[in-house]
């Protein structure tokens, strides 16, 4: 149980956090992904390894790479060398898993490439219930950066310094930094993807053989980060429905609401089923 101190810490930086990215975050999806939140009550959270940036982590940890060899002499490069063969070896031990929110609210081109081409649905995620689960149970929640350019990012400065002094300030060795680097490298996108505006949650470090991992099968194999969403609600004296302020069926989708509602209430969703809209998007 918590304090009442803590409780007033905690929604402090709840409301922070709303008032920076607002009230409600979006989820574009399809109906097979929304059956598996409202009725299995689980999240899937993809692996990093199957998002459409095919650059992500590689990208900043190699721009990190280079921007490291620009800012130490010669002597030191097979350092650098040993060090990021080091990096890789933690990236491929300590696997990753994203679910991915949106600040684009009602947004055509998120309609069209997330949500079955403008045919599925998107959840509007409560903002503040949502930050309150996750940021108090080992997972990140924090916005995107578009960039990958790392010459003046701190981790490329302790990396250097370590490097030129075998000391890193702020850290016990340099396992801890490592890990605190692909935690950065998880919040950083190529530039090109800036419009998705992305809140992005996902958990500490996930090791293989972890319960968690499952897969989800349709063309292909995928692996899956599957959270069990209402004992993580329970937990927090929360129901999934109070995460969810509504849901918007997409501008192209043929799906009927009072079924929709149906839906709802017959999963014992019944204010959900008050909750539901049409997206009012003129994508064709």
């Amino acid at each position: 149980m918590i304090n009442d101190i803590e409780k007033k810490i905690r929604s402090e930086k709840a409301y922070k956090f709303v008032d920076k990215h607002g009230t409600t975050l979006w989820h574009y999806t399809d109906f097979n992904a929304i059956d598996g939140i409202l009725n299995k009550k689980e999240l899937w959270l993809s692996s990093t390894a199957n998002v459409n940036d095919s650059k992500e982590l590689i990208g900043f940890i190699n721009n990190l790479k280079q921007s490291v060899l620009n800012c130490v002499s010669d002597d030191y490069e097979d350092k650098v060398y040993d060090i990021f063969n080091e990096i890789n070896k933690h990236s491929i031990q300590e696997n990753s898993f994203v679910f991915c929110t949106s600040k684009a609210r009602n947004d055509a081109a998120q309609w069209e490439r997330y949500a079955d081409k403008g045919e599925g649905v998107a959840i509007a995620f409560d903002t503040e219930n949502l930050f309150k689960l996750f940021f108090y149970n080992d997972f990140i929640m924090n916005e995107e950066y578009y960039t990958i350019d790392t010459k003046q990012h701190q981790i490329c400065k302790l990396l250097v310094q370590y490097i030129q002094t075998n000391e890193i300030e702020g850290f016990s060795n340099l396992d801890g930094l490592i890990d605190n680097m692909i935690l950065c490298a998880m919040l950083h996108k190529h530039e090109s993807f800036s419009s998705e505006q992305e809140i992005r949650i996902a958990p500490f470090f996930v090791k293989e053989g972890d319960s968690h991992i499952q897969f989800k099968i349709g063309k292909v194999i995928k692996r899956v980060y599957v959270l069990d969403l209402e004992e993580l609600c329970r937990k927090e004296n929360m129901s999934v429905e109070d995460l969810i302020d509504y849901i918007v069926i997409a501008p192209k989708s043929q799906q009927n609401i009072e079924d929709l509602k149906y839906y709802c209430r017959n999963i014992g969703l019944n204010k959900l089923a008050d909750k539901i809209i049409k997206s009012d998007c003129p994508l064709r």
